[in-house]
């Protein structure tokens, strides 16, 4: 019996029930609300991140408690000395990217490394130096540097500079470039503690989702204008070509720098020309037709050749007296053990807000997208409040130790999880590499042609500057993805990479408020003798001739409300009205859409013109697609039930989810008699 009864419940349904209204099905069975809420209360307590629990902050300690020594300890280790190897190259690159001496990319590394796994929820994110903030930080510390020319730098607290005498001379102790290392050193380190703090108010704040407001075409276009800022900014080491600029310039960098750069094409260093190129053909060839042509006979682990390209064009040098012999510029003196402590510069808070702010956003979201990846991969589960909290106490605790703001890397990511990685054992075992670099082979580098670095950045930034590609492919996808990813590249290239980011987010929002304040009714009919109702232009459906089953496509808010109210006078006319189609012109009329006029946002298709004559005595809005109304939505809702009823017309609603519902009670629109379950249920009460 059971089991015919299971099989004909395949084949069919039958329904036998009353016919329901909202206010009815919810005073039978929905569950007492007061209950709900406590439970939800107590749900969230034990699930949300909060601050006050201060143990709950360290998540090592769970770290500590479930590691898997028999099986995590050797794969761990080997996984840490592999990125830590990858760590030494390009923290040398990026830190002398943002125009510091190359050791502060070390120290940003080994301390953000190390602060990270204290607090961070993610088991496989490698933490240092990355190209795109490398590069705010470097435009950073180019404005604030023509905003404070030499002559200024006693008006700030910074120890190491003061006047000695009227004439604001410079000191004897410091020399011009010593000074001016120094002072980059205070705008880096007061970017990165401003930068930190905001990250952790964030993530007080519970701002974990606003990487969702980041949209993929926008983070691309981004990316990819400053892949070619950074590449612009190390053609200086490639071509070895160094002039003083005469003025800085905040728009159209770029064209004024290939501008310069080809007034002074006749001073290129031929060696360090030669040196480059054949390190980046080397770099690309390797990194193409070695490590991923032989991925699995190397088990995922690709050959730290940055690093031997590194060591090679350090052998070099020293050997060969690059820098004496043929005038390539070289990385200087690299201080040997760990940084002193130091305070940053907080009196140039109003001066880096607006960066902190962008570089904040810009670290965290790449950080958690590159944290979510691998999680979904191995099934754990990430805070990305906590990860906000993480890399803004990285930050903050770095800016004591000489170091810019640090952010996740795809590329280690990725190398710590192929080579076996399993834990953030991993992360402590790199760390422990650059800081062996620090106390001892610092001194080893300091004949490094400069030369070297440009082309290990250059290098690493085919697959950015490859993005290119997504033009052809976001102009196919989608004209309003394609407009954000271009105006963010472009705005970036000739305005900067903080205008570009805020003037593409900007365009981000509009584009997507113009998705969304397009709205489209359809009339929709049943199918056979189903409670199942589609749309009569794309299925076979029955329609009442008395009754008119309308389904809007969008949310009913300020934007869309004067739209909804048109559509549905032309779908179903007023009496009173009479023909809305008079005065349309006669394209209009051909079409049955308005091109010209105050209904030029209407659109009605064929099926829908032809049953505008039909006679009708009610209309059942379906709110299926409804997420939400607000006041304007919903005073448009009380003038059209009160035209249509004032023609004997009935309105009735169906299928409105919670929000809509709760939000009708707060406006008091005393309208849940009309208010139904489904549209099944509101078409049987006109029967």
């Amino acid at each position: 019996m059971n089991e015919s009864i299971k099989k004909n419940s395949q084949d069919s349904i039958l329904i036998n029930r009353p016919v329901y209204t909202l206010k009815k099905f919810d005073s039978e069975y929905q569950i007492d609300s007061s209950n709900a809420s406590s439970t939800k209360n107590v749900k969230s307590k034990k699930c949300n991140f909060s601050p006050i629990n201060f143990l709950s902050i360290f998540t090592i300690l769970n770290f500590i408690t479930e590691y898997n020594f028999k099986q995590h300890l050797v794969p761990d280790i080997l996984s840490g000395l592999t990125v830590g190897v990858m760590h030494i190259p390009s923290s040398l690159a990026y830190g002398a990217l943002t125009s510091l001496n190359p050791v502060h990319g070390l120290y940003t590394s080994f301390f953000a490394g190390l602060t990270y796994i204290l607090f961070g929820t993610s088991k496989h994110l490698s933490v240092g130096t990355f190209a795109v903030t490398s590069l705010i930080v470097y435009s950073t510390i180019t404005r604030i540097e023509t905003e404070y020319p030499q002559l200024n730098y006693s008006n700030l607290n910074l120890t190491n500079f003061e006047s000695n005498n009227e004439n604001s001379s410079l000191s004897s102790e410091y020399d011009v470039e010593s000074i001016t290392m120094n002072f980059k050193i205070k705008i880096a380190t007061g970017l990165a503690f401003w930068c930190g703090i905001i990250q952790v108010i964030f993530s007080f704040l519970k701002f974990g989702s606003i990487s969702k407001y980041l949209s993929q075409p926008l983070l691309r276009g981004f990316t990819t204008a400053a892949s070619f800022h950074v590449f612009s900014s190390q053609i200086k080491h490639i071509l070895g070509i160094y002039y003083v600029h005469r003025k800085r310039r905040k728009f159209f960098k770029l064209v004024y720098l290939y501008l310069r750069l080809f007034q002074n094409i006749h001073l290129i260093n031929w060696a360090a020309f030669i040196f480059s190129i054949t390190s980046i053909l080397f770099l690309y060839i390797t990194r193409t037709q070695i490590n991923e042509r032989f991925k699995k006979q190397l088990k995922n682990v690709p050959l730290p050749i940055e690093l031997f390209v590194i060591v090679t064009g350090t052998i070099l040098s020293n050997y060969a007296n690059l820098n004496s012999k043929f005038n390539m510029s070289v990385i200087g003196t690299i201080p040997k053990g760990l940084p002193e402590f130091r305070l940053p510069e907080f009196n140039l808070f109003f001066d880096l807000f607006l960066d902190a702010i962008i570089i904040s956003i810009i670290a965290y979201a790449t950080s958690l997208s590159v944290s979510d990846i691998f999680a979904r991969k191995h099934k754990y589960k990430i805070d990305s409040n906590k990860e906000f909290f993480a890399l803004g106490v990285s930050n903050v605790v770095g800016s004591f130790f000489q170091s810019f703001v640090s952010c996740g890397s795809l590329s280690r990511t990725v190398v710590a999880d192929s080579s076996g990685g399993k834990t953030q054992l991993v992360t402590l075992i790199a760390s422990s590499v650059v800081l062996t670099v620090m106390l001892w082979l610092g001194p080893f580098l300091e004949q490094l042609p400069k030369a070297c670095l440009g082309s290990i950045i250059i290098a690493a930034l085919v697959n950015l500057l490859l993005q290119v590609k997504d033009i052809p492919y976001y102009w196919k996808l989608d004209k309003l993805d394609f407009v954000t990813w271009i105006v963010t590249f472009m705005s970036t290239i000739i305005l900067d990479v903080d205008f570009g980011l805020c003037l593409g987010f900007l365009t981000a929002l509009f584009m997507n408020t113009y998705r969304t304040q397009k709205i489209d009714l359809k009339i929709q009919g049943r199918v056979k003798d189903f409670e199942i109702y589609r749309n009569i232009d794309k299925y076979l459906t029955s329609e009442n001739d008395t009754i008119k089953i309308v389904s809007p496509n969008q949310s009913i808010f300020y934007l869309t409300s004067d739209c909804f109210k048109k559509q549905l006078n032309l779908i179903c006319p007023l009496k009173a009205t009479g023909n809305l189609r008079e005065g349309l012109c006669e394209n209009c009329k051909a079409n049955y859409k308005c091109l010209c006029g105050s209904t030029s946002d209407l659109e009605i298709g064929e099926n829908e013109a032809l049953n505008r004559d039909k006679k009708f005595d009610a209309i059942v809005l379906n709110f299926t697609d409804v997420q939400f109304v607000d006041e304007a939505g919903c005073k448009c809702l009380q003038q059209v039930i009160k035209e249509y009823e004032n023609e004997n017309v009935k309105v009735l609603l169906a299928c409105c989810n919670e929000k809509v519902v709760k939000y009708f009670k707060k406006m008091r629109m005393n309208q849940e008699e009309k208010v139904y379950l489904t549209v099944q249920d509101a078409v049987n009460s006109l029967l």
